[in-house]
């Protein structure tokens, strides 16, 4: 059983993801910087960054290709090191292969620094900003209802990435 952080993290990572279908205006943007999977510092806080470099991944992150984006669920992890002596839930940043099953969502739409997610008939902005272990995702302005007041510290995922069995 996922701790109450980790309900609302898995939920508000959904909400960022989840922006296919509400966006009925125009196909959404796509840019060269996000293409590939990235997956979420395990030891970040909600709005503290994660103070091992983002070096441990959380099992939990996304796929966008092409404009289109997936929620991802590392599989098969036996790392012990993670938040909350949790087994399984993180993996190392630097692991060559991993097994993910995946979730298709929709499309994602960047502008500039930016990330837009429109669900519910809301649209939330969030400030993306480039660091060098990380990026930083930030809402801007009035939330969604959906939305939360949280930070994503995010990265991509260099190792081989592979479907696994469901």
């Amino acid at each position: 059983m996922k701790s109450p952080t980790q309900q609302i993290f898995a939920i508000a990572c959904y909400f960022i993801c989840l922006i296919g279908a509400p966006y009925a205006y125009g196909d959404a943007p796509s840019s060269p910087a996000w293409q590939g999977v990235w997956f979420t510092c395990e030891f970040a806080q909600r709005q503290r960054a994660p103070d091992d470099g983002c070096a441990m991944f959380d099992d939990e992150g996304f796929s966008f290709q092409d404009g289109k984006l997936s929620y991802l669920r590392m599989k098969g992890s036996v790392e012990q090191g993670c938040r909350g002596n949790k087994v399984g839930q993180c993996f190392d940043r630097n692991s060559k292969a991993i097994s993910v099953t995946t979730k298709e969502l929709g499309q994602a739409r960047i502008e500039d620094d930016r990330l837009i997610v429109r669900y519910w008939g809301c649209e939330q902005s969030y400030r993306l900003f480039e660091g060098a272990d990380y990026m930083t995702v930030k809402p801007l302005g009035k939330s969604c209802l959906w939305s939360q007041e949280r930070h994503f510290y995010i990265a991509p995922f260099e190792g081989r990435v592979l479907q696994a069995r469901k």
